[in-house]
């Protein structure tokens, strides 16, 4: 009875419009035969993914503005598309054929760079008491998770200076990719715990 709730509920019908993103996403760049098709295709699946990802955070928290929710949603769909970008900047060249001949993964490509930068922004957050950099720091976490776990099926996760992890298999990606989401919302609630009980201790001070 609970599994047939959440089917039909909204967050039911994203998480299988994010996992059908993904396959059929895939499915299409393995099948498309010219290059420029598959990388675009190949982007777009990533920018929709990370953007259907921050969807499903924002229906989690209704008490939202509208147009804010839009900015948010369409800023991790940006950031997850604009990815790729960096392949562009490693081969010194606008050329897709030498973007995506690369031998060696380019630098936002490494999971270690958004780890870092989410750790320095959650810090700056909680020293500074600025709420809206915790969710910059989630949209890009969000963003990139989502990216490099698709990009791991076929090459793993890069963590530097520590070297690479084995392909994920391809369900693993897909149950990853649907529980980022949720990751995230497991972090909100709990920064918005933290927050309550440090206010309730002030308060009891005062």
């Amino acid at each position: 009875m609970f599994v047939l709730q959440i089917l039909y509920s909204s967050h039911g019908i994203l998480i299988l419009l994010l996992a059908l993103t993904a396959v059929i996403g895939d499915y299409l760049v393995e099948h498309l035969r010219l290059h420029l098709h598959k990388a675009l295709f190949d982007n777009i699946t990533h920018a929709l993914i990370g953007g259907i990802s921050w969807l499903i955070v924002c229906m989690t928290f209704r008490n939202r503005y509208t147009l804010q929710t839009l900015i948010e949603i369409a800023l991790c769909t940006v950031i997850a598309s604009g990815i790729d970008l960096d392949h562009f900047y490693a081969a010194r060249s606008f050329s897709l054929k030498d973007a995506t001949s690369l031998k060696n993964r380019p630098a936002l490509h490494c999971s270690s760079v958004p780890l870092i930068v989410v750790f320095i922004l959650f810090l700056i957050s909680y020293t500074l008491r600025e709420r809206w950099l915790l969710r910059v720091a989630l949209i890009i976490f969000t963003a990139f998770s989502s990216h490099h776990t698709r990009d791991a099926t076929r090459r793993g996760y890069w963590f530097y200076p520590f070297g690479s992890t084995p392909s994920i298999p391809y369900v693993v990606y897909i149950l990853l990719t649907i529980l980022i989401p949720y990751l995230v919302c497991l972090i909100i609630n709990f920064t918005d715990k933290q927050k309550n009980i440090i206010s309730q201790s002030i308060v009891n001070i005062i």
